[in-house]
């Protein structure tokens, strides 16, 4: 099995520790590591790959700075995408490079934006897709996490029929996959006991997924074979920065599993992981557990009579950052910003990066 790890995100719900020069894939998140280097540690510490199958998709800008975390990744392991598109292009492209046109290699195209707390269940569960694999090449297989509360935020994953068992894990064919609901739809996804969150991590045939690219979306399946009939050559150079950008912008989700899931394509492997997307102020505790009175306090910070609030300072002429009587705050310091807002609205640090995109004073900061 290869492995690609995917970091080619932006994490902009993480602003203002998280920017686009230096993305929260790549922050030192983990004593020090970045979730990048953590998938990595992951992987080969468990003897599941090494340096020849691991492969990192990242964009053209943080090319040098995956390579500079993950020094001993070779240079033709590093999968740099020529223009800023969507998971689909990002996936197809992956595809041609790690397989060329062998049908029968297996992928684990794994997002590397997360936390997961139990890596030897995460690792036990790809080699049971590798398993189920191999004997059913012609499905898409999606690691999906055991909901552990209510949540809005994430995809979710309807489980059908069993399909098979590898490695004590029971594999699923998928009857819904569906985008992010809304309070009412995810308790009474929650309440059903059959939804599942979609953790974006996908396990597959190179085949397959080239055979539901063609069906579709048969003109990013012309582009990517035109790729690939220059991969090897001098000419591949060329056909990246030519067709990539003209592959469709969209989600893999949308272009390949939702329709594959409709033709009873898609699997799902249910997994109870400790797994978390750290996709916002108001979820980072589920990677950094807070203290009794629900707190974060990460840096030079003190809370008093304050609930359920997050401090987190990555300012290093900062001394300290106090608050007293507050509730359901994050207020997050950098050397260039400081962010307070109210962890239920966390999800509007995506809005405000891109209002700090458009501004000519402020765009240096996004």
């Amino acid at each position: 099995m290869k492995i690609v790890i995917r970091a080619g995100g932006t994490g902009t719900r993480l602003w203002p520790w998280s920017t686009e020069k230096r993305p929260k894939q790549f922050l030192p998140m983990f004593d020090g590591r970045s979730c990048v280097q953590a998938a990595w540690d992951r992987f080969t510490g468990a003897g599941l790959a090494g340096p020849r199958d691991i492969y990192v998709s990242v964009g053209k800008a943080h090319g040098p700075l995956a390579r500079r975390q993950l020094p001993k990744l070779s240079a033709g392991h590093f999968i740099i995408e020529p223009a800023k598109m969507d998971t689909a292009a990002a996936i197809g492209l992956e595809t041609i490079v790690v397989a060329g046109d062998d049908p029968n290699v297996i992928i684990a195209s794994l997002g590397s934006d997360h936390y997961v707390g139990k890596p030897q269940v995460f690792v036990n569960a790809l080699r049971a897709a590798e398993d189920f694999l191999k004997d059913h090449p012609e499905h898409l297989l999606a690691i999906a996490c055991e909901p552990s509360r209510v949540e809005t935020g994430y995809g979710h994953i309807r489980k059908g029929k069993p399909l098979a068992e590898h490695r004590g894990v029971t594999i699923f064919r998928v009857q819904e996959f569906a985008e992010k609901p809304d309070r009412p739809t995810a308790e009474r996804y929650t309440r059903s006991g059959r939804y599942l969150w979609n953790a974006n991590f996908f396990v597959w045939t190179s085949g397959a997924l080239m055979e539901q690219f063609r069906e579709f979306q048969p003109e990013m399946h012309a582009l990517l074979t035109e790729m690939l009939s220059a991969r090897g050559t001098r000419r591949f150079r060329r056909a990246l920065q030519t067709k990539y950008p003209a592959l469709r912008k969209i989600a893999i989700d949308y272009a390949v599993l939702e329709p594959a899931a409709r033709k009873g394509r898609l699997a799902a492997l249910p997994v109870a992981m400790d797994w978390s997307d750290i996709g916002s102020w108001a979820s980072i505790t589920d990677a950094f557990p807070p203290d009794a009175s629900g707190n974060l306090l990460v840096g030079p910070a003190l809370a008093k009579d304050t609930r359920d609030t997050t401090i987190y300072v990555q300012n290093p002429k900062r001394k300290l950052v106090a608050a007293i009587g507050v509730e359901g705050l994050a207020i997050v310091e950098t050397k260039d910003a400081l962010l307070i807002v109210p962890r239920r609205r966390a999800g509007e640090v995506k809005q405000l990066v891109e209002d700090l995109k458009k501004s000519d004073r402020f765009k240096d900061l996004a």
